[in-house]
């Protein structure tokens, strides 16, 4: 009886519940934006599986989870952005220029 009550919830809402709501919010944003949120999946997995199972971390995973985060940012950020910390920020370069009179 027990084992019922576990397939049909893991039939039911862990597969099929998630499938129908990730498809249906899925279809609503862009494919940039949906790969960007399907990438954070396994960040959510873990920190649910440290909140609710006291699950400990080890280097791979904060490695792992840092690499995903930035891939994640460098999916969402224009490349224009990229331009201040490939060339330099012209910006934090101060010059005085003295004019002889």
């Amino acid at each position: 009886r027990i084992a019922a009550g576990a397939v049909a919830w893991t039939g039911l809402v862990t597969t099929a519940l998630n499938r129908f709501v990730e498809t249906t919010s899925l279809g609503k944003v862009s494919s940039a934006e949906a790969s960007v949120i399907l990438a954070t999946e396994p960040l959510w997995a873990a920190l649910f599986a440290a909140l609710w199972l006291s699950e400990d971390f080890g280097a791979n995973d904060y490695i792992g989870g840092a690499l995903i985060v930035l891939a994640c940012l460098a999916n969402t950020l224009k490349p224009s952005d990229f331009d201040r910390f490939l060339q330099g920020d012209d910006e934090d370069k101060t010059s005085v220029e003295v004019r002889a009179p």
